[in-house]
């Protein structure tokens, strides 16, 4: 299989035959011939570009202090939830404390409240009864529902103390935890910005973790390439650092519009990265494989006649050649795929004297030595 490259030479540039026309056409020719072959072709649209992580991120502190130790140092692989660095946990920690002794303390307060409207309920519903009756005045009544609306009242203001004190405990937690500075991504550490005893403001960067299991081809294709792309195409990649392998990916992205100054259009693609090979940053070179092609004629090099940009061949039949012009495309060795003239497998072609012949030259095949 083939992947279509484009060319930049030609097999033959000698300069046209010096003998007069007439008297070539006076004998027969001798050429050596070979035959068109049929390959597959495996055509693509380059792409340059770099790669990139697939995921980055920098790991910035959520609170201010002092960097206590550090966990994790350039080039060292994490996994999500790990910690990175540990700032001073002294001062946390109190708080921490702190927050849940006064936490404990409103939910006893909360409790005695919760009781002392059961006793203020209990002692409203026996003097309701009593009043009913006649046997206590309006005044003790209105005493005793008085009582059991400030027993209410004050059972609102602890559950809310509760819910204070519960928040600021929770708060203590998450200030205690912000002390672990974990990382947000399995990966690799890139960067650290931080040392041991380092003082640090609040949002201060610590670290550069990026994910490189899987990696990204951001590169650009041209305006012409355009309408043989799309999604899911299979794309190989190569990189000056490892020039005699290949890496395959999956087209995943395509912008929805061209760079006007360029002319070319921006993609994406997913590589995996499973050995960890290749690096963030890498120039790379793509190759989008956009389709594949049967029975495409191939011939030798020697068999194209080229000139000043035009491309000839010259089928034999019987002992007459006829001159055909053609496109040439993509090598394999030493086999060139051409096309734009009427050609298909088996036919035969001259091979040599090429610079000789013209449309309609009689000829005498000879066997190659």
């Amino acid at each position: 299989m083939l992947a279509a490259l484009p060319l930049f030479g030609c097999s033959k540039k000698e300069a046209p035959a010096t003998v007069p026309v007439a008297a070539a056409k006076q004998a027969a020719l001798a050429v050596t011939t070979t035959r068109v072959e049929s390959r597959t072709v495996e055509r693509s649209v380059e792409a340059t570009g770099t790669l990139a992580a697939w995921d980055e991120v920098i790991v910035s502190s959520e609170i201010q202090g002092t960097v206590s130790k550090i966990k994790a140092d350039l080039g060292d692989r994490v996994k999500a939830g790990d910690a990175l660095a540990i700032l001073d946990q002294r001062e946390a920690s109190l708080n921490l404390e702190q927050a849940k002794a006064a936490h404990q303390s409103a939910l006893r307060a909360l409790d005695r409240e919760k009781a002392k409207l059961e006793d203020a309920n209990a002692n409203f519903k026996r003097y309701e009864e009593l009043f009913k009756k006649g046997m206590v005045s309006v005044s003790q009544f209105d005493n005793i529902r008085t009582g059991r609306d400030v027993a209410e009242a004050q059972l609102h203001e602890s559950e809310a103390r509760v819910e204070e004190a519960s928040a600021r405990h929770d708060l203590a937690k998450k200030r205690m935890s912000d002390t672990v500075v974990k990382a947000p991504i399995s990966g690799e550490v890139s960067r650290r910005f931080v040392s041991t005893g380092e003082s640090i403001k609040e949002k201060s960067q610590l670290f550069t973790v990026v994910s490189t299991g899987t990696l990204k081809f951001r590169g650009t294709v041209a305006e012409s390439a355009v309408p043989r792309i799309r999604t899911g195409q299979q794309v190989l990649v190569t990189v000056e650092a490892f020039k005699d392998k290949t890496f395959k990916g999956r087209l995943t992205r395509i912008s929805p519009a061209l760079d006007t100054q360029t002319r070319t259009l921006e993609i994406e693609a997913e590589v995996p990265n499973a050995g960890g090979v290749l690096k963030p940053g890498f120039f790379a070179r793509g190759l989008v494989l956009t389709q594949k092609e049967n029975g495409v004629p191939f011939v030798p090099e020697e068999a194209v006649y080229s000139f000043v940009g035009i491309n000839k061949v010259f089928v034999v039949n019987g002992d007459t050649a006829k001159e055909l012009s053609v496109t040439m495309g993509v090598k394999d060795g030493q086999m060139i795929e051409i096309s734009g003239a009427p050609l298909k497998s088996g036919d035969i072609v001259a091979a040599s004297n090429l610079q000789n012949l013209y449309d309609g030259a009689k000829v005498t095949v000879q066997d190659k030595k």
